[in-house]
């Protein structure tokens, strides 16, 4: 398992340098990033040049299910201009899980299977909410076919949900090539710290990870 950082953490350095920020990224140890978005460039191949003049590489690309559904050949080519194997569906509306779960997992199916005829893979990042009658995650994934639909597994919403990350990422180790390594204190204010200073067991969900052959894990 790889280390990358979802680029949400740093948008507001990225908006005043985003050459500079990467710079700095690299510096600090790493070789991939998670973003979405244009990667503070004009365009994907703008941004290509420019991560790859840094030494970095694209982990994978946070995109809204509208675009998915209404712009998906443009999306396969930058990801492909970007050299990004994951696209991944980052929020959703309550409209979107209004007729439950299990049919908005049959949504995306679709979309996922073209993903993958162009060599792509779709998962789905979680929040809390999946988990605020019964377990909406478990639903969406029984309803799909992993080799079109995966998880990009949240362990701080999981556990922020209620539920126990080392237990939810045993439970998808089929499909997950990805994971949000994100931790918090219930209570605190802020409630977000870094990574291994929280309530996640961050160690234990890193060792499943190895296990199941996930590809990359998420710092934010």
């Amino acid at each position: 398992m790889r280390l990358t950082i979802q680029l949400y953490t740093v948008r507001d350095l990225l908006a005043e340098d985003a050459p500079g920020t990467f710079r700095k990224l690299k510096a600090a140890g790493l070789d991939f990033v998670e973003g979405g978005g244009s990667y503070g460039a004009a365009d994907a191949k703008e941004a290509r040049k420019m991560l790859d003049d840094i030494g970095l590489s694209v982990s994978g690309s946070h995109v809204g299910v509208d675009r998915l559904e209404n712009d998906l050949q443009a999306v396969i080519d930058e990801m492909h201009e970007l050299d990004c194997p994951f696209v991944i569906v980052p929020w959703i509306g309550a409209d979107r899980y209004a007729n439950g779960w299990r049919a908005f997992g049959e949504s995306l199916e679709p979309i996922g299977e073209k993903l993958a005829a162009n060599r792509l893979t779709l998962c789905y990042h979680n929040h809390d909410f999946e988990y605020a009658n019964g377990n909406g995650l478990e639903e969406l994934f029984s309803a799909t076919d992993p080799r079109y639909v995966q998880a990009e597994l949240d362990v701080m919403w999981v556990h922020k949900g209620g539920h126990d990350p080392v237990t939810e990422a045993t439970r998808f180790k089929d499909r997950l090539p990805l994971l949000h390594l994100k931790d918090y204190v219930p209570g605190n204010d802020p409630q977000w710290v870094p990574a291994g200073q929280g309530v996640v067991d961050l160690a234990q969900v890193i060792e499943i990870g190895k296990a199941a052959g996930t590809k990359f894990g998420a710092v934010e």
